[in-house]
């Protein structure tokens, strides 16, 4: 038994280094083209950005109506393929969708945000937003082959087709949407690398194709869009719907620099926390159905990991953000230094308990997820309102962001370890991930 366990933590360090290897000179091009970016496009700009990245992440992370969180565990291949199948098709209907609330809405959505020429790039929303939901059903199948290499290539690809098609356009005076624009590009292209290793692989086999499968393989799964999805909603605007209500309170000039704040703070957390939660996911499944009692092991190996990096980086952040924004970015990007500080211990928490909360879904703790997910929309866009609303400061607001954002994070990781715990203790016939049981 030791030799297996060397064996899967050996292939699992493998894992984190090669999705590490294939992002990290995205991530690298991309934090170097800040500075360029920083110059090219004003700060209102960048809060254009913020808008539509904020729309896309929050529509894009349901798009696929949460089927991608299902792929790892089926013990069936063709049960694995008919849920990408399901995400594929229910991606593309949240792009017809989205499409036709931009056309109905559009414009009235800008004038809310008090930017009359975001209204025509928010058509950037619905074909990025249903490519990140592509994005995250290919991404799943390839976890659950443990095809990490596809992952880092991903990677790779989307962070230069960002930053190529940013600096293109603001080159070419494309401005404000230049930014977004190339966001958006980076999810097509992203989407399209997956799409091509998952047709190589053979992800559309005609096994997961059939109508009878589909329909009972998303009765069996039919918890994760009704539970998932709308968990899956309340996640993400834990972090994207603060950011759109300082929009909302300050303008489009402090949206741009919090924009600019967590591009710089979340590129290099996301090449840390992206590759430990892919492996992170395909390994505490593997435990889930065979060693349940080896799960708290894994869950505080993994935190502590996290910690040793999210520690420091906090630290570094809070010391010497001010002086570093302006100089590397521009006297105009001072506030940025500022809002970075107020967001260190925010993006410490995120980076280390984002990459373990998949526990709770593993478990099949989905009610207790989405009670968390309510939970942090709740307190954050609580704390940014009454700030906005008593007449407080921006900087004051994203104070109010960041310490909110980071006790719920701080609750989150205790949920989660009390679940894995819990499961390790059960000496009954533990329930194994695969095999979901249906409600009704």
């Amino acid at each position: 038994m030791r030799w297996r366990a060397r064996l899967a933590m050996s292939s699992g360090r493998r894992g984190v280094l090669g999705i590490a290897a294939g992002s990290a000179g995205g991530q690298l091009l991309a934090l170097a083209a800040v500075p360029l970016l920083a110059r090219l496009y004003r700060p209102a700009d960048f809060g254009v950005l913020a808008v539509v990245a904020a729309l896309v992440l929050t529509v894009g992370t349901v798009a696929a109506l949460r089927f991608e969180m299902a792929v790892p565990l089926p013990e069936r291949e063709e049960d694995a393929r008919a849920l990408v199948r399901l995400g594929l098709v229910a991606a593309a209907g949240t792009a017809i969708l989205a499409s036709a609330v931009v056309l109905l809405a559009g414009d009235r959505a800008a004038l809310w945000f008090g930017q009359p020429e975001l209204a025509r790039w928010l058509w950037v929303v619905p074909p990025s937003a249903a490519a990140m939901g592509v994005v995250l059903v290919l991404n799943q199948f390839a976890v659950r082959h443990r095809r990490y290499g596809a992952i880092g290539r991903r990677n790779l690809f989307q962070s230069v087709a960002v930053v190529v098609t940013q600096i293109v356009a603001g080159v070419a005076g494309l401005r404000p949407g230049g930014l977004a624009l190339g966001f958006g590009f980076g999810q097509v292209a992203a989407a399209a690398v997956l799409l091509r290793d998952a047709r190589r692989r053979g992800a559309t086999a005609r096994a997961g194709r059939r109508p009878p499968r589909l329909l009972a393989v998303a009765r069996r799964y039919r918890r994760f869009p009704f539970l998932l999805a709308p968990s899956g909603l309340l996640n993400v605007l834990g972090t994207q719907l603060p950011v759109l209500l300082i929009a909302y309170w300050y303008g489009s000039a402090v949206a741009g620099w919090l924009g600019l704040t967590q591009r710089v703070l979340a590129m290099p957390a996301a090449l840390v926390a992206s590759a430990v939660a892919q492996v992170y996911l395909g390994e505490i499944a593997r435990i889930a159905r065979e060693q349940p009692r080896s799960g708290r092991r894994a869950f505080l190996r993994a935190s502590r990991r996290l910690a040793l990096v999210a520690g420091p980086g906090a630290l570094l952040v809070v010391v010497g953000a001010p002086a570093a924004f302006s100089l590397v970015f521009g006297a105009q990007w001072h506030s940025s230094g500022a809002y970075a500080q107020a967001l260190a211990v925010f993006m410490a928490a995120q980076l280390v308990v984002s990459p373990l909360s998949q526990t709770l879904v593993v478990f099949e703790r989905q009610g207790l997820q989405l009670a968390w997910d309510a939970g942090r929309v709740a307190l954050v866009a609580g704390a940014v309102s009454v700030v906005a609303l008593v007449g407080g400061s921006p900087l004051t607001a994203v104070w109010a962001f960041g310490v909110s954002g980071a006790l719920a994070y701080g609750v989150g990781w205790l949920m989660s370890l009390r679940v894995v715990t819990a499961a390790g203790r059960d000496r009954g016939r533990p329930r194994p991930a695969p095999q979901l049981v249906s409600q009704g």
